[in-house]
Parts: structure tokens; sequence; C-alpha cells
């Protein structure tokens, strides 16, 4: 790209197909480095979709071409981001939730987006008011997020460690819900991720100190302990028999030990 110039961009503008070929050519580097960041969301970048991204990224360059009506090869590389922008995102879209609208596709990514990655934490803020005016209805966001975890999902392998053979997560979630594996469906993936996510923050909390675990479930309302969210700390002490300042500590010590030992057991499950 460091060799692109406007005699190139104007040969390219000319329907030239060698010189829009060469000009793509020259582009590669870009259209590619944009598929890896169009195909990542919360720090996770879905390989499987980067070719297909980089090659909706290179047919709106050749079809948009002619559009440009600037000058210069700064104004050109900004109408190439443009054009890659609006293009792979439409195209990811088409890829992770087909079936529905392209405004739901919309609406429940940005759903994904608040719940930093977790399509199933997405559907529970995809109906609130934290969506504004771009708020789901239950059925709506149902939809969506069926359409995004696809057929395909209950049908990836894993390696049993039980005796190291290959079986289905629908094998899995049928064990472990009683449900015959031919009629599992996207909501019982969510059910059984609930029960494992639970198990092990309880788990984890307990390997906390008392006063750690106490103050953490007051934060948040874990029963048997009451929510404490939302008041003073001194309320809290009180309530514990410490000071406001031993509250402090404890919630800053067992919020940072409860992340190291969940991200630890997370890697298991």
């Amino acid at each position: 790209m460091t060799h692109l110039t406007e005699e190139m961009i104007s040969a390219a503008k000319g329907s030239d197909g060698s010189a829009i070929s060469a000009l793509i050519d020259k582009l590669d580097s870009l259209i590619v480095s944009r598929a890896l960041d169009y195909a990542t969301r919360g720090g996770r970048t879905d390989y499987d979709i980067v070719d297909d991204l980089a090659q909706a990224g290179r047919i709106r360059i050749w079809e948009s071409l002619e559009k440009f009506e600037g000058s210069g090869r700064g104004e050109f590389l900004n109408y190439v981001e443009m054009a890659l922008r609006s293009a792979m995102t439409e195209h990811r879209r088409e890829i992770t939730c087909p079936g529905v609208s392209p405004a739901t596709a919309k609406d429940f990514e940005r759903a994904i987006e608040i719940a930093a990655g977790d399509p199933y934490a997405a559907v529970r803020i995809a109906i609130t008011d934290a969506m504004g005016p771009r708020k789901m209805t239950r059925d709506r966001a149902y939809a969506a997020l069926r359409s995004w975890l696809g057929t395909e999902s209950l049908d990836h392998l894993y390696e049993d460690d039980a005796d190291g053979e290959l079986v289905t997560l629908g094998d899995v979630l049928a064990s472990e819900i009683g449900v015959p594996a031919d009629l599992l469906e996207p909501r019982d993936y969510e059910t059984a991720t609930r029960k494992a996510v639970r198990s092990q923050v309880h788990r984890v909390l307990g390997l906390l100190s008392e006063r750690q675990r106490h103050v953490l479930k007051a934060d948040h309302g874990i029963a048997p302990v009451g929510y404490y969210g939302d008041g003073p700390d001194a309320v809290l002490a009180d309530d514990m028999g410490v000071t406001p300042y031993q509250v402090k500590q404890a919630r800053v010590k067992g919020k940072n030990r409860f992340a190291e030992l969940y991200r630890a057991g997370a890697q298991s499950w």
C-alpha cells in the first residue's frame, strides 16, 4: 500500500479491470487487517469468518470505485475505510445472524457489545431499557439468539474427559438436562451455562476468606446475604461489626482473588 499512487487510483476509476485488480492488491494488507478487526468482538476473534469479510471488502471496493469523487491518496484511503466498514459490518451480521432482519441483527450486536460478548447475557440486556430506543421484545431477542447460535452450535464436538472420545455439545446437555439430544434448543444451552456459572461462582466464593466472601455477596445480594450494593459501606460495616476501611480492603482483595480463581476454574468448563 506504500506504493499506492494517484495515477493508480485514476486508472482504476476508469473501469480498467487490470488497474482495479492491481489497486485492490495494493490494498490487500489493509483489507485483511480490517477483516480481523471486524471478526473480533469482546476480545475474541472468529477466524472462520475473516476470509469472508475480507472478500466482502474487496467486492465493495471494486463496486464503489467509480463513486469516489475526491482527489488524492489520503481522501481515497478514507473512502476505502468507510467502504470496508459498511461492507464488513453488513456481511458479519449476515453471517452471524442469518434469518433475521438487518435491524434485528444490528440491535442484537449492540446488546452483545454491552454484554461484553456473552450472547446469553445479551438476551437479558436486549429486553431492558439499557438498549434505549433499540429495546427488543423477548421474542425478537430470542429469535436473534437462535440465529446467532446457529443450528451447528449443538453439534460442536468436545472431548469427553472420561474416555477421551469426541461427543457433541448436544449429547452433553442431553445427559445433564435429561432431554433427548434431537429436542434440545439454544435455550437449553443457556440453562446449562447458567448452572455452570452459578456453580463456579459459589465454588470460588467458598475459597475466599469469610470477610471477603461476605462483602462480595453483600455487593451483589447473593443469598443468604442481603443486597447492600446501593448503600454506604458504613451500613454494611456496622452489620458485620467491622470498620468501613476493613470492608473496602476486603472488597479489593476479594475481587482480585475471585477474578484469579474464577478465570483458572473457567478453563475447565
